[in-house]
């Protein structure tokens, strides 16, 4: 495992995970998603109704996932994470940050309910 590392002053984004987003692979957007996902050069202003914007991540575990970025034909902003039912139930807590290796960075997701000893002190005031 590589070195988590913070967003300098930014927050990672933080999901408390539904039955509804596991089951149908629906989240809304929220303020940290977005915010996440502008660090990665995605602006839902820039993206049109029935869009989606894929971008490569691993889960903490190792496999590999994707995050899809995208706004319903009704423009509504929405997020996914392929294959997340398999690392998080419903209730659990997910930080989406990145992670540093010698190969570079890659965009991590991390149940930090599974993880507790992967909660970063900068991260407890957004969880």
């Amino acid at each position: 495992m590589g070195k988590v590392i913070t967003l300098g002053a930014n927050a990672p984004a933080i999901l408390k995970l539904t039955r509804t987003m596991l089951e149908k692979h629906i989240i809304d957007a929220n303020a940290s998603v977005r915010a996440f996902g502008a660090l990665l050069g995605i602006n839902y202003a820039h993206i049109n109704a029935g869009d989606k914007v894929k971008i490569p991540a691993k889960f903490y575990e190792g496999n590999i996932t994707y995050l899809t970025f995208y706004k319903t034909k009704r423009g509504d902003k929405r997020f996914s994470v392929q294959g997340l039912k398999g690392y998080a139930a419903a209730g659990d807590t997910i930080a989406i940050t990145f992670e540093v290796t010698q190969q570079g960075e890659m965009v991590l997701v991390i149940n930090v309910t599974s993880h507790t000893e992967m909660i970063q002190p900068a991260w407890r005031a957004s969880l």
